[in-house]
């Protein structure tokens, strides 16, 4: 089972330019950066998610009590592991 797959992107010929000079600069292929590009979006994706869900966390008072972990997250801060 292949670990990539192929996928052919049309792009507007001065996105492409800009893109090459800028994979050019920073001494990677294209390739790479638009890989980097995906994986930025992918993160900010991930981010807003969990934005969002401990907004809704903090909508339930009662659901959202986080008092009974204190103690257990002191203790991995005192012990260095955070």
């Amino acid at each position: 089972m292949p670990t990539t797959k192929t996928l052919t992107v049309r792009l507007p010929l001065d996105l492409y330019q800009a893109s090459s000079e800028v994979a050019k600069r920073r001494r990677i292929s294209l390739n790479a950066l638009v890989q980097e590009g995906l994986h930025a979006v992918m993160r900010a994706e991930d981010y807003a998610r969990l934005y969002e869900a401990f907004g809704q966390l903090g909508e339930d008072a009662e659901q959202s009590d986080v008092e009974f972990a204190i103690p257990a997250q002191w203790e991995v801060v005192r012990r260095g592991d955070a």
